[in-house]
């Protein structure tokens, strides 16, 4: 219960908090494309550990040796997508959301691959 308090608490200092910083580093960060992919890839590791659980069940072939799981925080999802892609582990759902990040940005997975998060 504590951990969760915690995490409510946080969620509301972000938003009155976050708001600001992003306006003070409008005005002071440069070049202000480093602050925006820090805060891009921040937000990609939470959504790998926070979405670690469904995104193994979804985009990964279970029980494959060969497999790299979601969940790390300190690793992004699209390195995630990037490391099953090389090992043609991904399922369909998984070779759609590589896809997508593709197109967005080519080769964005394997480009994204960290080795040791």
């Amino acid at each position: 219960m504590k951990n969760f308090l915690l995490i409510f608490l946080a969620i509301l200092l972000l938003i009155p908090f976050g708001t600001l910083g992003i306006l003070y580093a409008l005005f002071t960060v440069r070049p202000l494309s480093e602050y925006w992919r820090g805060i891009a890839e921040s937000l990609d590791q939470l959504g790998n550990h926070v979405c670690g659980p469904i995104f193994n069940q979804w985009m990964i072939v279970e029980h494959n040796k060969y497999m790299t799981k979601f969940g790390n925080i300190d690793e992004t999802v699209s390195s995630v997508l990037g490391k099953n892609q090389r090992t043609n582990t991904l399922t369909r759902s998984g070779k759609w959301l590589n896809r997508l990040l593709n197109r967005l940005d080519e080769n964005h997975s394997i480009d994204s691959i960290e080795e040791n998060p």
